[in-house]
């Protein structure tokens, strides 16, 4: 895939996050959770759990002063613990790690819009920022690794479905819509963003940028 052929497929991209996600993005950008992690207040073997096993429960971090979440990486979990569905020579702690190390953007606005609406009615309101796929490559061009499957997750069925395949930069990636657009090491340049809404669970929406 060429960067033309890149934003024909993506014109927008999307991150949607917990409540507040925006007031601690607004000053230090798009921080990964490997990132989040190594700066939170966490016991040492708090934190190498949290970087290498998959988290099933919603975790509350404190950084700074800030209280910061992470998802839960409940769909990690669709099956029996042992099956294997990562390739031989990449286990799953070496799968959680790539995981950490990259931030996630929707690429297709109907998945961001089941995963706010799933979210906004189990959690209450979240936020919803919107990107220039241009601008983004503008910034980070070298970092941007797509994936044709949702990568946090893994199906009901047998065999090996990750492996070291699953992020493709821009060019090894097929002329087609990526289901993920991640950046490795995160994104510090707040000019990608171009709008950002917080959404309610009583269906109402505030626009907080710009």
């Amino acid at each position: 895939m060429t960067p033309d052929q890149f934003l024909a497929r993506c014109p927008s991209l999307w991150h949607v996050a917990p409540v507040g996600a925006w007031d601690h993005i607004s000053r230090v950008g798009f921080r990964t959770a490997e990132q989040l992690i190594g700066d939170a207040k966490l016991e040492d073997d708090e934190r190498a759990a949290l970087l290498s096993q998959p988290r099933r429960d919603t975790v509350n971090l404190s950084i700074d002063g800030s209280d910061v979440v992470l998802r839960d990486q409940g769909q990690l979990f669709a099956r029996a613990e042992g099956a294997p569905v990562v390739e031989d020579g990449l286990d799953v702690a070496d799968w959680v790690r790539m995981l950490n190390k990259r931030v996630y953007f929707f690429a297709d606005t109907i998945p961001m819009r089941k995963m706010l609406e799933k979210y906004v009615e189990r959690d209450g309101a979240q936020d919803l920022l919107v990107l220039s796929p241009m601008r983004l490559l503008d910034s980070v061009r070298p970092q941007i690794q797509l994936a044709s499957q949702n990568t946090g997750a893994i199906a009901r069925r047998k065999g090996v479905q990750k492996d070291l395949e699953m992020f493709m930069s821009i060019t090894r990636f097929p002329n087609r819509r990526p289901t993920e657009v991640t950046v490795l090491g995160g994104v510090e340049d707040l000019n990608v963003v171009i709008r950002v809404e917080r959404h309610h669970a009583d269906g109402t929406m505030e626009r907080l940028k710009p």
